[in-house]
């Protein structure tokens, strides 16, 4: 198999991961009696870590792809460990749900988000070496997004169908506990292929002055300096902050203003995540034709927003929220592989790594933001109807996303 084919499966296997994370593990919260706050400090946490260590490790890894192939290993690992660690411990406390468990349930979160992002910032920038062999990168990026969702709707769909619902019992789990556990071990086992491929060194090009040491002041300075890149990674935050944080608390929003269950819920995964996959392998056909790429980003965040809205007013009727969530598939699939694809372009060839930990870092910088904001907007609103406190949230966040472009 090609590396591109096996970092297309890799965006697909761990879609199987962080699908059951984002549809099932705040179900499991809000069970044991957490307020949305707790998700909202964990993930900005998260966040903070990558902002202290992974510009050095993107440094470290644009030297070598051997280096950044064993960052990816080892961020699949925990990937693994966390996932099924909180599986069992949701299980087996499932009616005991402590200050203390809910501290290592977080701790659990916080380390799944640091290996996750982490292993995006590096396979992300394998793009770069695919052009170099001749691969369009536009194209493989919209193929690996489209891929990746694909992945998801997979994960959603066969969770949705046969597990959250506790029909099936593994080793004394079910329900969502069983759906953490089951989405890890797919992970792994369709990871392996691309974690076992023998990296070429000689493949990674203009690494002259790499070897010099990271300074984490300079890099920030060079990221200041480039007012093109600053404005790109400040606009691409606030569109990602409103993505990042109705991902954190999309399954509760969609229970307490549709009245969705846990199953109607996947059900809505599925069809948004289909119809994002239908438009990513649209988009990749027809990418090489795009001459204006920024003006196409423009396009696609002006829908991205319109579902937002849509969102937030849409009458409390469950076809319309499907209806809605199939139109935000379609514009995250003409927004995002794009972003990535064009920040591909505007970086130093020979620090995609290292600069790829700055688009995350901007990504993660929304999942501190927005869940303030939510937070913030859901307390000042504590007189009103829950519904009604939900939807001014989403409202806000297509204000924020308005901000982006």
């Amino acid at each position: 198999m090609s590396k591109v084919k096996l970092w297309y499966l890799y965006d697909f296997a761990n879609s199987f991961a962080s699908s059951v994370v984002i549809f099932y593990f705040p179900l499991l919260l809000s069970r044991g009696g957490a307020s949305d706050i707790w998700i909202g400090i964990s993930t900005a946490i998260s966040t903070i870590i990558l902002l202290i260590f992974y510009p050095a490790l993107g440094h470290k890894a644009d030297q070598s792809q051997r280096t950044r192939m064993h960052y990816i290993i080892l961020s699949s690992v925990f990937m693994l460990v966390t996932l099924y660690a909180m599986g069992f411990i949701t299980s087996a406390y499932a009616e005991h749900y402590t200050f203390l468990l809910l501290a290592v349930l977080c701790l659990l979160y916080i380390i799944f988000q640091i290996s996750f992002q982490g292993s995006y910032v590096f396979y992300s920038a394998f793009m770069q070496n695919f052009r170099n062999e001749g691969h369009n990168k536009d194209r493989v990026s919209s193929l690996g997004t489209g891929i990746g969702q694909l992945g998801n709707a997979v994960s959603i769909g066969i969770m949705g169908a046969f597990v959250v619902n506790g029909s099936i019992v593994v080793f004394g789990v079910s329900g969502n506990s069983l759906a953490l556990i089951l989405g890890a071990t797919i992970f792994i086992v369709l990871a392996i292929p691309f974690l076992m491929q023998k990296p070429d060194d000689t493949e990674v090009v203009g690494r002259e002055g790499l070897g010099k040491g990271f300074s984490f002041s300079e890099f920030i300075k060079k990221v200041f300096q480039n007012k093109k890149l600053l404005y790109y990674l400040l606009g691409y935050m606030f569109v990602a902050d409103s993505l990042a944080t109705l991902q954190i608390y999309l399954t509760l929003y969609l229970k307490n203003v549709f009245g969705f269950t846990e199953k109607m819920s996947s059900l809505g995964g599925v069809i948004s995540l289909g119809m994002l996959f239908l438009t990513c392998m649209l988009a990749g056909s027809l990418m090489h034709k795009v001459t204006d790429k920024k003006k196409m980003l423009i396009l696609g965040g002006v829908i991205y927003i319109g579902a937002y809205l849509l969102f937030g007013l849409a009458p409390t009727i469950p076809v319309y929220a499907y209806l809605i969530l199939a139109f935000a598939g379609i514009a995250f699939g003409l927004f995002f592989p794009l972003a990535r694809s064009f920040y591909s372009d505007i970086v130093p060839k020979e620090s995609q790594a290292e600069y790829f930990s700055s688009f995350v870092i901007f990504e993660r910088a929304a999942t501190v933001i927005g869940p303030i904001i939510w937070v913030i907007i859901f307390q000042l609103l504590s007189a009103y109807p829950i519904e009604y406190r939900y939807r001014a949230n989403v409202m806000a966040l297509a204000l924020t996303a308005m901000l982006g472009l």
